[in-house]
């Protein structure tokens, strides 16, 4: 009997559960007569964002990632090449957050007429609680605002922090 209990309490302390990642509200930062003078769409915008938060829940839900939230941030260029930022609070290791990245940019994104497009997507793992942050502001973005000449300008500030 004592084995048995013993195989079983050794079984269970094996087992690691599985993070639970939620996604939530978007955030544009873009007004909307913008986002569709660039071409996105409800449809478009919908099929990505679902292939990305499936992508993404499939990559972590193995992982064992604490409590955390906050926002994915994404921009996509005209020429289809794809950014992300995580503004999460504690902040993702960064090993998870190599991994988001990389699932942004090899997911096909969906065509932007011209410019950039940035949007933010509420992301929250093992906690059904959502930030309650109103604006996503990636930590590199604020050095960033300082040096550029318009630091209201979204497409200017992307650019500016954009990864080689």
């Amino acid at each position: 009997m004592r084995l048995l209990l013993a195989a079983l309490l050794l079984s269970l302390s094996a087992w690691t559960p599985a993070a639970e990642v939620r996604f939530d509200a978007f955030y544009f930062f873009q007004p909307d007569p913008v986002l569709q003078q660039k071409g996105v769409t409800a449809d478009n915008l919908g099929r990505y964002s679902r292939a990305l938060q499936s992508k993404i829940y499939q990559t972590l839900k193995k992982a064992k990632i604490p409590v955390t939230s906050g926002y994915l941030v994404v921009a996509i260029r005209s020429d289809g090449a794809t950014a992300s930022w995580l503004d999460m609070s504690p902040a993702l290791h960064e090993y998870y957050a190599g991994q988001i990245d990389d699932i942004v940019q090899k997911l096909p994104p969906f065509e932007v007429r011209s410019g950039i497009v940035v949007f933010a997507m509420k992301m929250a793992v093992d906690t059904p609680v959502q930030t309650r942050k109103a604006r996503p502001e990636p930590s590199d973005w604020a050095d960033a605002r300082k040096k550029i000449s318009n630091p209201d300008n979204i497409e200017e500030l992307v650019l500016s922090v954009w990864p080689e």
